[in-house]
């Protein structure tokens, strides 16, 4: 066989690895790991054996962040009543896609939850008006 064709079936084997085992996840375009945000998730994700857990921060907009995303991913809607005004009046936007065939996101391995702003404790109705940071939060979770 030519290198040629080596290559070629290396990369039609890596196109249907990801198709089989669902996407990785791409970076949006100038959002940075923030291992801060990232060792507070992992804590607070901790309770759940397997889960890793991932965050990014960006200055742009939800608005811009969804649309990277939408094209990446699956957007999946959650079911429930959830807060929308935070105690200082601002609205919390935010957006789950799925990264794989899952159906939602107890199934899924890989999800995407877009957020604006970010919360660094999680939201509570005492939460510290000095957690809530006015920036865009990519957060990756993913099963192991």
């Amino acid at each position: 066989m030519t290198k040629r064709v080596c290559r070629l079936i290396t990369l039609i084997l890596a196109a249907l690895s990801v198709l089989a085992f669902g996407q990785e996840f791409k970076r949006y375009k100038g959002a940075k790991l923030d291992t801060a945000a990232t060792e507070e998730a992992r804590r607070m994700a901790g309770a759940e054996p397997g889960l890793e857990v991932t965050v990014y921060l960006t200055a742009d907009p939800f608005e811009k962040v969804y649309t990277f995303y939408k094209g990446v991913g699956r957007e999946y809607q959650v079911i429930g009543k959830r807060a929308r005004k935070l105690p200082n009046g601002q609205e919390l936007r935010d957006a789950f896609f799925l990264l794989d065939d899952s159906k939602d996101l107890l199934s899924s391995k890989m999800w995407v939850k877009v957020q604006r702003p970010y919360i660094g404790a999680g939201l509570s109705k005492s939460a510290d008006p000095a957690a809530i940071r006015d920036t865009t939060a990519i957060v990756v979770s993913e099963r192991k």
